[in-house]
């Protein structure tokens, strides 16, 4: 078996978003950060075994488990990148989307211990690479930040067109 090795190195984060989630299945509508992610691959074109994903963690804390966002987004409406073949701009550069949530408590006794947040409160800056995959296949990226000031511009945004 030829190891498919796929690195994306142009990964960029591009606007952030703050948007009401309908609800789906047991979820409740809830505030999520759309966070744009920007590079000159295309996704959808990877063999379907590599599974990528999204790895969001807090920068201050990499080590921390915490579940900010997984799926990776493309298109209007947005639809998960296995559902759909993804489209370049002018540019040359797809665009993706990484629904992140805003909060989520904790669970401290949970096999590793979940770490809770709340973004509204106290924003941090999160970090994103993709990846996905086996040892023969896979596919990595760089890692890319957005900051705890565009998630709080984008919250305080959401927060004044919601009313609040």
């Amino acid at each position: 078996m030829a190891a498919c090795v796929t690195y994306i190195r142009d990964l960029a984060a591009g606007p952030v978003v703050a948007r009401t989630s309908p609800a789906e299945g047991q979820l409740p509508k809830r505030p999520v950060l759309l966070a744009s992610l920007r590079t000159r691959a295309d996704l959808s074109r990877l063999p379907k075994d590599e599974l990528i994903h999204a790895v969001a963690f807090f920068c201050d804390s990499p080590k921390d488990f915490v579940l900010l966002g997984r799926t990776i987004s493309v298109g209007t409406p947005l639809a998960p990148l296995d559902e759909v073949e993804a489209k370049a701009d002018r540019s040359g550069l797809y665009n993706y989307v990484v629904l992140l949530e805003v909060s989520r408590r904790g669970s401290p006794d949970s096999q590793p211990p979940e770490v809770g947040f709340d973004l509204m409160k106290t924003p941090r800056s999160v970090c994103i690479r993709l990846q996905g995959g086996y040892v023969a296949m896979h596919a990595s990226s760089n890692t890319v930040r957005i900051s705890a000031k565009r998630i709080r511009e984008a919250l305080m945004r959401y927060e004044e067109s919601a009313g609040g």
